[in-house]
């Protein structure tokens, strides 16, 4: 995806070519509905471009180039029967760009975090991207996500993070954990769905409205998740 700048309330419009089925630009979203502004980070490769257009798209592209800077797509899902819009920031993931990232966790009310299941690194960096949410010194309602799960099946144990890792890690850090594959489409929507129902809790508590949100729906039988 190409760069898109722009502060975090006046995002940048994407031009109508990258506005696909799904996303939909902010002058098309006349309906009161709340909004939600979700950032997705990880190191570079662990898929977060490849993630958001399966999400928005539901397509998935092998020569879809990494993110330089900040993008942007805006997704509307039902969360709990309510029509809801997430504004989502899909950050780089060199270390150049990465105080950029950072940037936008001050306002952010939500984050996925991405790893690589084929990259141990890319895991270990996972830490380190949740000690910069920390420092941002609010409690940001988080989604660990383990991309590629595609890749599982021809993976050597010692080459790959299992399931047990990223939800010991999710565990410990009181977060949201999901494996999901962008490649093939497992789990990408329902990882974002139960992020933003957390998402819609903590912003009800917050104004007092939070008692009586169900957020215990079971994953599917091929799912590899850990709502809380």
């Amino acid at each position: 995806m190409g760069p898109s700048w722009g502060s975090w309330d006046t995002p940048t419009p994407l031009p109508p070519s990258l506005c696909h089925q799904g996303c939909q630009r902010r002058e098309e979203l006349a309906s009161p509905c709340p909004l939600y502004q979700l950032v997705l980070v990880g190191d570079r490769g662990t898929g977060k471009s490849s993630f958001l257009l399966r999400l928005c798209t539901n397509e998935f592209r092998e020569d879809i180039s990494s993110t330089l800077g900040v993008d942007f797509q805006i997704k509307q899902l039902l969360v709990d029967g309510e029509q809801t819009t997430l504004q989502i920031w899909d950050t780089a993931g060199q270390e150049r760009y990465r105080s950029i990232a950072q940037s936008y966790f001050r306002k952010a009310q939500g984050v996925l975090l991405l790893y690589d299941i084929s990259s141990p690194s890319s895991f270990l960096s996972a830490r380190q991207w949740i000690e910069d949410i920390k420092a941002m010194e609010q409690t940001l309602p988080l989604m660990l996500v383990g991309n590629k799960l595609d890749l599982q099946a021809g993976l050597p144990e010692a080459a790959r993070v299992c399931a047990a890792q990223g939800q010991h890690l999710a565990t410990v850090h009181k977060s949201l954990f999901c494996e999901t594959s962008a490649k093939d489409g497992t789990n990408v929507v329902e990882a974002v769905l139960h992020l933003a129902r957390e998402v819609k809790r903590t912003v009800g508590q917050s104004r007092g409205l939070g008692a009586g949100l169900d957020l215990s729906i079971p994953p599917g039988p091929a799912a590899q998740c850990c709502w809380a």
